[in-house]
C-alpha cells in the first residue's frame, strides 16, 4: 500500500479497503497507485486510479477525489474510458459509504464496489452485499481497537484533540474517516467519550484525562506489535520509527542494541518491503535490523523520529528480559498524571 500520497484520506481509504478485502474475505488486494499515460486530465483530476489484484488476476481501483461519483451514468462513461486506457476488465469503485439509493442503481447497473467495512459487491465473483446496520455502537470488547487506542494515546501524550471533527483526526492520524468514527461510536459506549455535534458536524469529546482517563483505560491497551522480522536492508530514518530497545535506549538508561529496531504500519509492509528490497536474515547475521509491524501507523503519535513512550511501553512491559520490563516501567514517570 502507498505510503506517500496527495490526499491522506485517500491514503487511508485505501488502508482500509485493503484491511476490510483481508479480515472479510480473506482477499489480498496489494494496492500501489497509478498514473496512465494519456488519460485525460479531467479523468485524472476526478479519480485516483489504483492497481491491485482480485479473483487471481488484475484489477484497478477507482477512488473520486471528492468522495463522490456525481450519477452512475456519468461514472460508467469514465469508467469505460479508464477501462479501455488500460486494457483491464475488472474495475472496482471505492466509496467511503454507499446511501441505499446510490447502492440499488449500482447493483442494477451492475456495478462493482466496495466500501470498506460495510459493503463489498463484486457481480464477477457472486459476492453479495454485506452491511452492518446498527443505532447503538457495537457492545465494548476487552480490548480497544487499534483506532480508538490511537485517540485514548494521542490524548494522554498530550495532543489537543477534544472538539476535534472526524475529518481532522483521520488526516492527523492517518486513518479513513470511517474507521474514526466506529472508534468514538467505542469510546462512547465505555463511557470514555460523550456525544458531541457542533451544527451538522460530529465532534470527538472525551469524559477524562490524565491520571483518570489511564486507570479507566489501562487494562484495555494492548502492544501494537503484530509482528516482528530480522531483516536485511537500508530503510530511511524517516519511514520507520525507532522501536523496541532502540528507543527504550533513548528514553532511559539501557544500553544501546546491537541490532537495530524500527516499527512501521502492519498495512505499508509488503510495499515497503518490496521497494526496499528488504530480505529476510538469519540471525546471526550482524547485518541484520529488527522491524516491527504495527496494528496503526505510529509516525503521528511519534516524537524525534522514536515511537511514542506509551506505545513503547505497551510493546515491551512484558518482556522476558528483566532489564527491558523496568526500562518499560521508567516510561511512565515522565509523565504528570
Amino acid at each position: 500500500m502507498l505510503d506517500e500520497f496527495p490526499d491522506p484520506q485517500l491514503r487511508a481509504l485505501a488502508s482500509a479497503t485493503e484491511t476490510y478485502a483481508r479480515e472479510a474475505f480473506g482477499a489480498h488486494l496489494h494496492l500501489d497507485p497509478i498514473k496512465p499515460l494519456g488519460l485525460p486530465h479531467y479523468l485524472v483530476d476526478r479519480y485516483s486510479l489504483w492497481k491491485g489484484e482480485l479473483l487471481n488476476g488484475p484489477a484497478t481501483f477507482i477512488f473520486p477525489q471528492n468522495r463522490s461519483i456525481g450519477s452512475v451514468d456519468e461514472y460508467l462513461k469514465h469508467r469505460d474510458q479508464i477501462r479501455r486506457r488500460l486494457d483491464n476488465s475488472l474495475m472496482v469503485l471505492v466509496l467511503e459509504g454507499v446511501p441505499a439509493t446510490l447502492r440499488r442503481r449500482l447493483v442494477e447497473k451492475r456495478v462493482a464496489f466496495i466500501s470498506p467495512g460495510r459493503q463489498f459487491y463484486v457481480p464477477e465473483a457472486l459476492l453479495d452485499l454485506r452491511e452492518i446496520y446498527s443505532s447503538q455502537p457495537a457492545a465494548p470488547s476487552g480490548q480497544l481497537s487499534p483506532t480508538a487506542q490511537v485517540i485514548v494515546l494521542a490524548a494522554l501524550l498530550g495532543h489537543e484533540i477534544n472538539d476535534a471533527n472526524m475529518t481532522q483526526l483521520a488526516d492527523r492520524y492517518r486513518v479513513a474517516i470511517m474507521s474514526i468514527s466506529r472508534a468514538v461510536d467505542e469510546l462512547e459506549a465505555l463511557k470514555l467519550a460523550q456525544p458531541h455535534h457542533v451544527g451538522r458536524q460530529r465532534r470527538l469529546r472525551l469524559r477524562m484525562n490524565g491520571a483518570q482517563l489511564w486507570r479507566a483505560i489501562e487494562d484495555r491497551l494492548q502492544s501494537p506489535v503484530r509482528k516482528s522480522r530480522s531483516v536485511i536492508g537500508e530503510l530511511p530514518d524517516d519511514l520507520a520509527v525507532l522501536a523496541g530497545e532502540s528507543a527504550l535506549a533513548r528514553y532511559t538508561m539501557l544500553a544501546e542494541p546491537k541490532i537495530i529496531c524500527r516499527a512501521l504500519p502492519a498495512s505499508a509492509w509488503k510495499r515497503i518491503a518490496k521497494d526496499y528490497r528488504l530480505e529476510s536474515s538469519w540471525d546471526r547475521d550482524e547485518r541484520r535490523q529488527e522491524v516491527q509491524t504495527w496494528a496503526y501507523d505510529p509516525q503521528p503519535l511519534s516524537e524525534n523520529g522514536m515511537a511514542d513512550r506509551i506505545s513503547l511501553y505497551l510493546s515491551t512491559r512484558h518482556d522476558p528480559d528483566e532489564r527491558i520490563a523496568q526500562a518499560a516501567e521508567q516510561l511512565l514517570e515522565s509523565f504528570e498524571w
